[in-house]
């Protein structure tokens, strides 16, 4: 009997095929409930790795053991005349119907499509195109003078910000409309990825006192004019010349307008292109930017100072200061709240102004119920601003709400969809939630989107920690340049590699460099540790000294400290117990 007919007899050929097609059913249940329960990637890596070591045993043991009638007997003790038809049929009837049964697990996986979570709008926005949405291009600048980039984006804006002010229109953020400049797309194409029916688009000639203005309104679907002009006028005209696009748009796309259509805010011509410019400036996001968004801000409220788009702007402009460092944090918080109370003070009704006023009492006051008030104002008035439901959505975070968070934040980026602040901000949510594999992956977005955007890449190197990834951790926060946050990584991923000393030495360096700025940081590394003690001694100096907080009620990194009782008489020193927080309606 040749070698090949021992093995059939055997049935060691037939037991291979079994247990061939029983892994790979392994496999396929394994890809979906590891995936369900957050397990690192490494994971699937060591089933295939014992399944593929397991398989010589099995043919091994096939080879030494037979199955018959009167059970498992060992092939020595068998008669070689002997067979075992039967059980050739039974091994060959498992291994179809585990087949079929992969099979069917392949399709149904491939086949139909993945059910969307329910707080994701922006997953039914991919499913349907909203025919009134529009998404408002960067105007080209056609000056002699490049400088003059300044005054067709800021128009741009301008107008993106009144369409967007129309409740039955959905108009794409500033941020995602602009990712588009200068780049060689066609208008379908940027159509789809904003996932609009319509595109504004146009272009700024500026000579002077004079003006010409062309716009294009354009149907995604087939690239059609659906209405263009061309104005020639002064600058004087600039705010008649917005109100009469915004009108032609609301005509052509035939919006009816339940309530007031929106009008251009006017004020000095020259009040507006220093305003122009604190925009530009503004939105490069430097430190460079901000002090002469400030200065620009300055010089427009100068001319007008009744302009509370200005008063605004610079408001915000001083709350990012005080948040990047750039100045000190209660200087630059005090300022910011001068500034945007001053914009409600003129107008009422300034849904971006509220939202700022609720960031500062938010940040800076702690007082949790009048920013929840403020939110629910500009809300109420704006319910559809990206730029209010990302900030909404840091509160949300900071009551523990991390579900109402990551909401907010999907409201968000349906409007925002090519936002690197929007996916980042949504990763450290996820990751709060427990959520680390979603955290994860909305990181890369993040980080894909602008991989030079520090704030991402410390995202995901925490995203990575608090999966168990230590060693990736440190590997991407390598990536960033924020040496307070280098270290914060490096010490609690150390102390999970057991490199204690280099652990210690990272935190006690935080100690050194950043302990009257970076309290906060510094206790969520002794959480980490679990040394208790030290992490409520560093949390009690961020609340006498009023540094800066994340947000504590839902930070991961704090978790061993819960239990504790000096927990929730903490969290009243800063507004956020229990019951403080049960009593905050939003």
């Amino acid at each position: 009997m040749s070698f090949l007919e021992e093995l059939r007899r055997r049935n060691v050929i037939r037991v291979a095929a079994l247990y061939v097609v029983a892994s790979w059913l392994v496999l396929q249940v394994a890809d979906i409930l590891l995936d369900a329960f957050e397990v690192p990637s490494w994971g699937m890596r060591l089933l295939v790795a014992i399944l593929i070591l397991g398989l010589p045993m099995v043919l091994l043991f096939s080879w030494i053991f037979e199955l018959t009638p009167d059970g498992l007997r060992r092939e020595a003790d068998i008669s070689r005349s002997a067979d075992t038809p039967p059980t050739g049929r039974k091994i060959n009837i498992l291994t179809i119907v585990l087949l079929l049964l992969t099979v069917g697990i392949v399709i149904v996986d491939r086949v139909i499509p993945d059910t969307p979570p329910a707080d994701d709008p922006s997953a039914n926005a991919s499913i349907s195109t909203p025919g009134h949405s529009i998404a408002v291009l960067p105007f080209v600048n056609l000056s002699d003078d490049p400088a003059n980039v300044y005054f067709s984006e800021g128009l741009s804006e301008e107008l993106l910000n009144m369409l967007a002010a129309i409740p039955e229109l959905q108009v794409t953020a500033r941020t995602s409309s602009f990712s588009f400049k200068g780049k060689d797309l066609d208008i379908p194409a940027i159509g789809r990825s904003l996932n609009v029916a319509n595109v504004l688009e146009g272009s700024v000639r500026k000579s002077g006192n004079r003006l010409r203005i062309t716009v294009q309104l354009i149907d995604v679907e087939n690239g059609f004019h659906l209405w263009s002009e061309t104005y020639d006028r002064d600058t004087d005209d600039i705010f008649a010349i917005q109100d009469e696009i915004a009108e032609a748009v609301v005509g052509a796309l035939r919006v009816s307008i339940l309530g007031q259509a929106p009008r251009a805010r006017e004020t000095d011509p020259e009040a507006f292109s220093a305003y122009l410019y604190s925009l530009h400036f503004y939105q490069q996001r430097t430190r460079d930017g901000y002090e002469k968004a400030v200065t620009y801000a300055q010089q427009a409220l100068d001319i007008d100072p009744d302009y509370a788009p200005a008063w605004n702007l610079l408001g915000a402009t001083y709350s990012n200061q005080a948040l990047t460092g750039q100045l000190p944090f209660r200087e630059a918080n005090e300022q910011a709240l001068a500034a945007v109370e001053k914009a409600l003070a003129i107008d009422p009704d300034f849904a971006l102004a509220y939202s700022a006023r609720a960031w500062v009492a938010m940040q800076y006051e702690r007082d949790y119920a009048a920013s929840a008030d403020y939110f629910r104002q500009a809300l109420a008035l704006a319910p559809d601003n990206p730029i209010i439901l990302s900030n909404a959505a840091v509160l949300a975070s900071k009551l523990g709400r991390v579900e109402e968070a990551i909401h907010f934040t999907r409201r968000s980026l349906a409007l925002n969809p090519i936002s690197t602040v929007g996916h980042s901000n949504l990763s450290d949510q996820l990751a709060r939630a427990g959520r680390f594999a979603e955290s994860i992956d909305a990181a890369r977005e993040a980080v894909a989107l602008e991989p030079g955007n520090d704030s991402a890449r410390v995202n995901l190197a925490a995203a990575y920690l608090l999966a168990g990834q230590a060693d990736n951790a440190i590997d991407e926060i390598e990536e960033a340049n924020w040496p307070v946050y280098e270290l914060f990584i490096k010490a609690i991923a150390y102390d999970a590699l057991e490199r204690t000393g280099e652990s210690n030495a990272a935190v006690a360096k935080m100690a050194d460099e950043y302990a009257d700025d970076r309290a906060y940081l510094i206790a969520s590394v002794y959480a980490s540790k679990n040394d208790l003690d030290a992490a409520f001694e560093w949390l009690y100096r961020v609340v006498d000294d009023r540094q800066r907080t994340s947000s504590i009620r839902s930070d991961p990194f704090l978790n061993n400290l819960r239990d504790d009782p000096r927990w929730n008489p903490l969290l009243a020193r800063l507004g956020l117990s229990d019951e403080q927080v049960a009593a905050i309606e939003f």
